[in-house]
């Protein structure tokens, strides 16, 4: 049976990315990411993926993960200035040390999970550690801003591919009982038709992405499109590292790990309830709201035995 690989440290904290990106370094590794050579781009992607990762495992290990030669990585390390791979690792180290000690433990976890007991116990340890990384608290800060955007918006786009389409289907639906003026972007007709319907985003509109890998190259390009039509992005994705954190105004980093799919869904459809919360209780209209669709539902619903 083929061996489960536990997820790399930073599945499990949103700020591992945060205070990564924000340091110098980071932002050095962000530039590569945008202009470097193909094995840069390649490799600035992986770091910026796993900052915990890259500061608690040796070069040898980097490229076993990443399929990149330690050759090409010490290159890489180099052409940011540093005298070689144990520089760097200090320096990603340093601006995510309070994390490294507590994510190192999650990691030995859920290697401790047997392989050939299958995978389910493998999926739901990844499942929950991932949902544990959410409750940093600048994740709900940052949720609470987003809630504020769409209470604020004239209205409010949503859109995803491919399985986030359904993950952008659960946040329509878990709006349009709250506010009005909200739209799924993707329903039918591919690409082409949620490119029209996009067409009437402008000012004062918000228009929520979300993306996991494997990315959509469609949904980048429609965010791109309604940010330039004046739309505020808000973009629901797993890391820097997605190409929808080039084009949105505000990111709710969702990591994302799955001992063996590409992404998980969970963690984002965790950030989806959250938000729907968040909005609900931002204005008593909202409440007032639901208490009259739960009057309504009533006679639908079957009563309890």
């Amino acid at each position: 049976m083929k061996k489960i690989m536990s997820p790399s440290p930073n599945s499990w904290s949103a700020d591992a990315d945060r205070r990564f990106i924000s340091s110098p370094l980071g932002q050095q590794v962000l530039a590569l990411l945008s202009s470097g050579s193909p094995s840069q781009k390649s490799l600035s992607e992986f770091v910026l993926r796993d900052p915990v990762f890259m500061a608690t495992h040796g070069i040898e290990e980097v490229a076993r993960q990443s399929g990149i030669s330690p050759s090409t990585i010490s290159r890489y390390v180099r052409d940011l200035g540093l005298a070689g791979y144990a520089e760097f690792r200090t320096a990603v180290g340093e601006t995510v040390h309070a994390l490294i000690a507590p994510v190192t433990k999650l990691g030995a976890r859920l290697a401790e999970v047997d392989p050939e007991r299958g995978a389910a116990e493998a999926s739901l340890a990844s499942a929950l550690r991932s949902l544990e990384g959410l409750t940093d608290p600048s994740t709900a800060t940052m949720i609470r801003a987003a809630a504020l955007r769409l209470k604020e918006a004239r209205y409010v786009w949503v859109m995803g591919f491919g399985l986030s389409a359904h993950l952008a289907a659960i946040l329509s639906l878990g709006l349009q009982p709250y506010r009005d003026g909200v739209v799924n972007v993707v329903q039918f007709g591919g690409t082409e038709n949620a490119a029209g319907r996009l067409m009437g985003a402008g000012a004062g509109d918000v228009v929520v992405t979300l993306a996991f890998p494997r990315y959509s190259a469609d949904v980048t390009e429609l965010a791109r499109i309604a940010r330039k039509a004046g739309a505020r992005i808000i973009s629901i994705t797993d890391s820097m590292a997605s190409p929808l954190a080039a084009v949105t105004d505000d990111l709710l980093l969702t990591p994302a790990p799955h001992p063996l799919f590409s992404s998980s869904s969970l963690p984002a459809l965790a950030v989806i309830e959250a938000l729907v919360s968040e909005f609900l209780v931002s204005d008593p209209a909202h409440v007032e709201r639901a208490s009259r669709l739960a009057a309504s539902l009533a006679a639908y619903i079957a009563s309890q035995p």
